[in-house]
């Protein structure tokens, strides 16, 4: 895991070093144990390569602040947080032999070694032990064809001095982040919009109807366009060519096909492959030359993760990490407890509180870089926080309830799609599902909440909010939603089609923003082994009959893990992710801050109607509504604006 950039001038235009070590600073937290740069005058193809601040001592190149003997057009920065081959080796910008292919490279190539030994196979020869080289050889050796044989999260660029041409790949779910901008003269990217805002300061202005979007909708992402009007994010499973002084456009090399899924994957026996590709995931993503370690909420699919993982061990201990809470439901103690026993795990346990809550909700929006969705990123950084200094790497379970229909929204929408496809079936499992949640009422946090939370999934779409942006505005928002890109899962069941919506733009694409960011504060690398990309394509391809039933969710999925996980893990309903309890405390310890934010600071940016946010704060501090993640919503916008677009 590292953080890259680079600029490229068209047609001469040159770049400044200073700048773009100004802006691999920035940088810093995503790759504390080395940097290095290259620098390019791609007419003559005139090179040198430059150390900076952070370069450690044996790695024996130039600074990047002496003088250059030509004007460089193309520089490439890399910030090196080491996992594998933590030898110089490692150090990047990294070359093959003839100096013809330099890259730099954030990520891992899980099936690296399997990649390297079908490349010496055919003559190639290694100088690394890292995955690094094994990139720029299966690309010297297939071109663009090398992306089909690669399992990883990734995001790279490779500049070929052969074609003079600049090539941008982001892995196939873009869970490891690319951005970019272009001006008339410079083409730019880095991991995080910050460096760009430090490589271009004056073309990076907010995009206001992206905000008021958001404000209407709460969603976040919306690839390739982002909260600033002049740069854009390469989407999963795409990449991006840069040759001639042309940008081009990005091309899709990967998407999730039925045909070609149902001709890979047993689906005759759904749990049994179901517990292949997640062994063979986990088993790829333990590779590590420093510490790994899982997170470990209690919910089925953390425990998964620490169940799997720990029969790879050979009796060796994993460290689990969790964030409990003294308060009902959102205490997940009873449930870690009987995972972290039954794999016998070192735990590590940190309990968030209140205190200077809107301090850090400040600094984790500046490592955002976007107003974020929910305040379940408060409870995550602490997760990273705790695992810094214990571990470097942390598997964690993003991704199983877009894949297996977690969600209770999911249910009701598989119901409410029965109804014209099966009548009998609707109205049985309707009576099923409201029995069911019925009978929840007595652990939920109590009958009123609960009721607001699966109302909130059944309008699904948040047409509940409360009309607090003016009219005018909040028509902006809605018409912005007119280019969110329109995808769909040819040959799916209705159900995965709406799944694959969640997996490929409405709801991974963010969880994946919020893991990369808080997890790389603080140094650490955080692996997803449930979006290993041949899970997601078997996993679209379960129907979603087998998915949903009644109100239990992840059905199949419950069935596979039955036996390796303790029974009250697999068969529990009330799974809260990572929950932070902002609507107790905004009623409670932070009531006056939270008031104070919204009309000391919201109410002045000129956007919202007095009276609605009147109403909402009302009702929420006397608790006949829970407007919590409404109030987070408007309060994320202005800390974006002071930390991020100031």
């Amino acid at each position: 895991m590292c953080g890259i950039l680079g600029i490229y001038g068209y047609k001469g235009a040159s770049v400044d070093p200073l700048a773009v070590l100004k802006a691999a600073g920035t940088l810093k937290h995503r790759g504390p144990d080395d940097e290095g740069y290259l620098l390019v005058h791609t007419p003559t193809l005139q090179r040198e390569l430059r150390s900076g601040p952070d370069t450690p001592a044996n790695i024996a190149h130039p600074r990047i602040e002496q003088p250059v003997d030509f004007a460089p057009d193309l520089i490439l920065g890399h910030r090196r947080l080491s996992i594998i081959d933590l030898s110089p080796g490692g150090h990047e910008p990294l070359t093959t032999v003839d100096q013809n292919l330099w890259l730099t490279f954030n990520g891992e190539l899980y099936n690296y070694l399997e990649i390297r030994a079908e490349l010496q196979a055919m003559g190639y020869q290694f100088h690394t032990e890292g995955d690094g080289e094994v990139i720029l050889q299966a690309y010297n050796a297939w071109g663009a064809d090398c992306l089909k044989r690669f399992i990883g999260m990734f995001a790279f660029a490779i500049w070929d001095e052969r074609q003079r041409r600049l090539w941008c790949v982001r892995d196939q779910l873009g869970i490891k982040p690319f951005y970019y901008a272009a001006t008339p003269d410079h083409f730019g990217f880095a991991s995080e919009i910050k460096a760009l805002r430090a490589l271009f300061p004056d073309a990076c202005r907010p995009d206001e109807d992206a905000l008021l979007w958001y404000l209407v909708f709460g969603y976040t992402h919306n690839a390739p366009r982002t909260f600033f009007a002049d740069v854009r994010e390469l989407p999963g499973g795409h990449h991006l060519m840069i040759e001639d002084g042309k940008v081009g456009e990005p091309v899709k090399y990967w998407d999730v096909d039925l045909e070609r899924s149902r001709a890979t994957y047993n689906y005759a026996d759904p749990e049994g492959e179901f517990l292949r590709l997640m062994r063979d995931s986990v088993r790829l993503q333990l590779r590590s030359d420093v510490p790994v370690g899982t997170c470990l909420s209690g919910g089925l699919d953390s425990s998964t993760i620490v169940a799997l993982a720990t029969e790879q061990l050979n009796g060796g201990r994993m460290n689990s990490f969790s964030s409990v809470y003294p308060f009902k439901g959102y205490d997940e103690r009873r449930f870690i407890d009987l995972v972290a026993n039954a794999c016998n795990t070192i735990r590590h346990e940190t309990s968030p509180t209140p205190v200077n809550f809107y301090e850090r909700m400040s600094d984790i929006t500046w490592h955002q870089d976007i107003p974020t969705g929910d305040a379940s990123v408060y409870s995550q950084s602490f997760v990273m926080e705790l695992a810094h200094g214990n571990v470097t790497v942390l598997l964690d379970g993003q991704g199983s309830d877009e894949l297996f229909a977690g969600y209770l929204g999911y249910v009701t929408a598989h119901i409410a799609l029965l109804r014209k496809r099966d009548p009998i079936r609707w109205l049985r499992e309707g009576a099923q599902f409201m029995f069911e949640v019925r009978s929840r009422f007595k652990t939920a946090l109590n009958a009123r909440e609960f009721a607001y939370r699966v109302w909130r999934f059944l309008i699904r779409d948040r047409a509940g909010r409360p009309p607090v942006l003016l009219p005018e505005l909040a028509e902006r928002g809605r018409a912005y939603a007119a280019t969110v890109p329109q995808r769909d899962l040819a040959g799916a069941d209705d159900l995965n089609k709406l799944l694959y919506l969640s997996v490929v733009r409405d709801s991974i694409p963010a969880l994946l923003h919020y893991e990369d960011r808080n997890s790389m504060a603080y140094s650490i690398e955080a692996r997803v082994p449930f979006l290993d990309h041949r899970m997601v394509e078997f996993a679209l391809g379960v129907h979603g009959d087998l998915k949903v039933k009644g109100a239990e969710t992840k059905v199949f999925m419950r069935r596979a893990v039955k036996g390796i996980l303790p029974d009250e893990v697999v068969n529990r309903r009330d799974k809260l992710g990572y929950p932070t309890p902002y609507t107790v405390w905004t009623r409670h310890e932070l009531a006056d801050e939270t008031r104070a934010w919204l009309y000391d600071r919201v109410m002045q940016r000129g956007w919202y109607d007095r009276s609605q946010i009147d109403k909402v704060w009302k009702q929420h501090s006397e608790g006949l509504r829970n407007f919590g993640n409404l109030i987070h919503c408007l309060i994320a916008v202005e800390m974006w604006y002071e930390r991020c677009a100031s």
